[in-house]
């Protein structure tokens, strides 16, 4: 029994301890039991997406005397444990220096970066800014070293001084620098720009001729060095990219330190060690490469036609020992800071999962149904890993001595997830640095640079302060979505009432038996006629839209629409699209066989209940081709100008994942149309919704590229967890239906608001007149205006001051410049429009 399942029966066991121990010692009991009471409540109601009855009951725990037995648990249930501190709003190939005092990071163009060191330390002050890039600080924090830009030269500074050192490194093209174990010498890959058939790793010191330490033919990369001066590791095979002088890199860049090489590669990679002292190479077939941290050990993985191989070796020795071999896949080795155990991913059924072997002892330490991958030894006893698929993963802290996880970084939003891209730990353990869309928006190209300090952890009055902006941020969301949804809410819930979780799996089995749906198989045009036979038995009239593909079987496929006509302003479209085909490898049920199941199901709640705007049903063709017929769909749209004011695609909705929860993740651009999905699914349906503004490399981003801030939807996608992703395993048995009948709901009640209520508004401008500001828009669209909300306020709170006016103009008192206006329309029925018209005060 755990320890929380333990303090949960305190109140059953308090009568019986009464008669044994007498009435001082069952006050103190009686006192535990309630926090342990509201606690238990609290994560069940958490789990249920009830957010706002949890917090009251985790703030109450947090004042009890037994504040501290709950305050771990508490932090990570609602964000971090480890407060993390913001390096930089954006910043490119961060590097946090070995012993975590500084971190580096390139601005400005690609083609011409700044670098800049700052500490890492909120709002660190800035300790050097030079031109150039692929820096490097020395394990003592004393030194820097970069290829400085635009003449390509090798340069060194003291930190403390500011002095400056120009290593003669005559014409040689060069990058990579590395730091020597003296931290003072430098190691770089270099090429002579007049043989650009192989590069070498030269060594420089001050005042003297760049030396070659290499002698063999091919490119060299170098992965790591020796702490103790005795040895160099680097990767043979693939050709670094240089930065001639004056001009742009191109292509990637060369390995910047850390573990080289990619698993899973055939046998013909190769690495090498270099005795340092002898001059001696030692080479070896191999992938993944890596050195301890002490420089004692070396781990590497090869592969042949009937088995994975990990191996280990002391650095300058010949002796090999097998760690483990097998028909497993085994990848990403990584040895812990001593040598003595290695960590590696390992893949028994689907998913990766996180192993250490010490000797012959293999300890499993993940079991999530999702992959769980590259793991770092950040100490002797504490593992960095990755979790969820290789775009968007999230970070996770393995104690391998208790067997404890936690979650590292977290933006203490409740529903707003953060995509993370590159992780790296300091050489004692004790930071990590992370690049990562804090905001959750992956849309914007900054991405954000934070500092983890494990040897911190949140205080009680910090997680109070964090748990009620929670409460507040989520009491008025409900309370404003729940008043726009009133004036229709009983109709929401009268056609929800009808959906089928029966009906949506008979449509996913049926599609599942065609295989695979990609454009090229024949279970494309299986669906295509599918797919226009269901939406005809819900009494639509489908169209099928094909057009002329080269790489389809038969030169030709289709998206299959059916529309639902508006019954009082028809002009007015709002699109619900999922594409129906999947990868040529499998037969999709996830991706996305389980959005055209949720698509059909929303269509036939709607198919008896028109809305006052017209809804097209679009199952679209080819996405997993280069979204073909999303941009077919928006190509014909545009040409017959159909008007399209709004737009949802859901994409991959219906795996679960582990626990009770059922959950998915809104993908918008339009933050309007998210909380309406937001407050469609507490209002009316099982599902907790969490969101990122997304929409790059889906059908959704034919939407925007047309009609601009329109797109709202539903999908597992930017945080990614099934292991079947694109895989031959995508099968109908991995999908929890419900869920997809869930999010049909959440679907169905969004499209019935924004297809009943005011779209946004047109060109709103502000004018300084007189004394005041006189704003005008556009006339709304819909018929049954009956006036509008006018907001305006400073940046910080946009919406502070709102009046009401019956035509599309206003005049406010006089404004500071930058003062945040937003308008939007209500109607007769009392429907708020969905999302502002914004604007600024000049």
């Amino acid at each position: 029994m755990s320890a929380m399942a333990r303090r949960s029966r305190l109140p059953l066991l308090t009568a019986a301890v009464l008669l044994l121990v007498g009435t001082s010692s069952a006050s103190r009991l009686s006192a535990q039991a309630g926090p342990a009471a509201d606690y238990r409540a609290a994560v069940d109601l958490w789990e249920a997406g009830r957010y706002h009855d949890a917090l009251p009951r985790l703030l109450a725990v947090l004042r009890s005397p037994a504040s501290a037995d709950y305050l771990e648990r508490i932090a990570l249930l609602t964000g971090e444990w480890y407060p993390s501190t913001a390096i930089a709003d954006d910043g490119r190939l961060p590097r946090l220096s070995p012993s975590g005092q500084f971190v580096s990071y390139e601005v400005g163009p690609a083609a011409d970066p700044t670098t800049r060191i700052v500490r890492a330390t909120a709002g660190g002050p800035l300790v050097a800014e030079v031109r150039g890039e692929g820096v490097v600080i020395n394990a003592a924090g004393t030194h820097a070293a970069w290829i400085r830009q635009p003449d390509g030269a090798l340069v060194s500074r003291d930190l403390r001084s500011g002095a400056e050192t120009l290593h003669n490194t005559g014409a040689l093209l060069k990058t990579a620098p590395h730091f020597a174990a003296d931290g003072r010498q430098l190691l770089f890959v270099g090429a002579d720009p007049g043989d650009l058939t192989r590069s070498d790793i030269y060594r420089t010191r001050q005042g003297e001729v760049a030396e070659r330490l290499t002698t063999e033919a091919g490119f060299k990369t170098l992965s790591a060095v020796d702490p103790s001066g005795a040895a160099l590791l680097y990767i043979t095979g693939g050709a670094p990219t240089f930065r001639a002088p004056g001009a742009a890199p191109a292509g990637g860049r060369a390995g910047a330190g850390g573990r080289a090489g990619g698993a899973g590669g055939g046998t013909t990679a190769t690495f090498s060690v270099l005795n340092l002292s002898t001059g001696a190479t030692r080479t070896m077939p191999g992938t993944g490469a890596t050195m301890s941290a002490n420089g004692q050990t070396l781990a590497w993985v090869t592969r042949s036609a009937d088995a994975y191989t990990l191996y280990t070796s002391p650095t300058l020795s010949d002796t090999v020992t097998v760690v483990r071999t097998g028909r497993e896949r085994l990848e990403a080795p990584a040895l812990s800071p001593d040598g003595t155990a290695v960590a590696y991913q390992w893949m028994q059924f689907s998913d990766w999962d996180i192993y250490v072997s010490r000797g012959t002892i293999h300890t499993r330490v993940t079991r999530d149904i999702q992959h769980d991958l590259l793991p770092r030894f950040l100490t002797s006893t504490t593992l960095i890993g990755m979790m969820g698929e290789a775009r968007h993963r999230r970070s996770q802290i393995y104690d391998l001595v208790t067997g404890t996880r936690r979650r590292l970084l977290h933006n203490n939003t409740i529903r707003t997830v953060v995509p993370e891209y590159s992780w790296q730990g300091s050489a004692d353990g004790r930071y990590v640095l992370t690049v990562a869309d804090y905001d959750g928006d992956t849309v914007s190209p900054e991405r954000g640079i934070y500092v983890t300090d494990l040897t911190r952890t949140i205080t009680p009055a910090e997680l109070t302060t964090r748990l009620t902006a929670q409460l507040a941020h989520e009491t008025e969301l409900r309370t404003r979505t729940t008043a726009m949804f009133q004036p229709m809410a009983a109709q929401v819930r009268e056609v929800l009432a009808d959906a089928s979780v029966t009906r949506v799996f008979e449509h996913a089995k049926d599609l599942f038996a065609f295989d695979s749906k990609h454009i090229s198989q024949p279970g494309n045009a299986r669906a295509i006629e599918y797919l226009a036979n269901a939406y005809a038995s819900f009494g639509y009239q489908p169209e099928q839209q094909w057009f002329t593909q080269a790489n389809a079987l038969g030169g030709r496929t289709a998206n299959v629409l059916a529309t639902l006509r508006g019954t009082v302003n028809p002009e007015l479209v709002y699109v619900i699209s999922s594409h129906f085909d999947s990868v040529a490898t499998g037969p999709g049920a996830d991706d996305d066989t389980s959005g055209t199941t949720a698509l059909l199901e929303t269509a036939r709640l709607l198919a008896k209940t028109p809305m006052p705007a017209t809804i097209i049903f679009a199952s679209l063709t080819g996405e997993e081709a280069g979204l073909l017929g999303s941009r077919e769909f928006v190509r014909q749209a545009a040409a017959n100008k159909v008007r399209i004011v709004g737009a949802l695609n859901n994409d991959m909705i219906g795996w679960a994942g582990e626990g009770p929860q059922l959950n998915n993740t809104i993908r918008y651009s339009n933050a309007g149309i998210r909380d309406i999905q937001h407050a469609a699914a507490f209002l009316f349906t099982d599902i907790v919704l969490y969101d990122t503004k997304y929409y790059r490399g889906t059908d959704a981003a034919a939407f925007y590229e047309a009609w601009g801030d329109i797109v709202g939807g539903i999908g597992s996608y930017p945080i990614l967890a099934n292991p079947h992703y694109h895989q031959p395993t995508d099968y109908l048995d991995t999908i929890n239906q419900r869920q997809v009948t869930e999010t049909a709901k959440v679907t169905a009640a969004t499209i019935m608001y924004l297809a009943s209520s005011p779209s946004r508004l047109n060109n709103l401008v502000a004018a300084r007149t007189g004394n005041g500001v006189t704003l005008t828009w556009d006339a709304s669209p819909e018929t049954g205006i009956t006036s509008y909300i006018v907001a305006y306020g400073p940046a910080a709170d946009p919406l502070r001051t709102r009046i009401t006016v019956r035509t599309p103009t206003a005049t406010l008192p006089s404004l500071p410049a930058g003062t945040r206006i937003a308008v939007k329309a209500v109607n007769d029925k009392g429907l708020e429009g969905w999302d502002w018209a914004r604007g600024e005060v000049r």
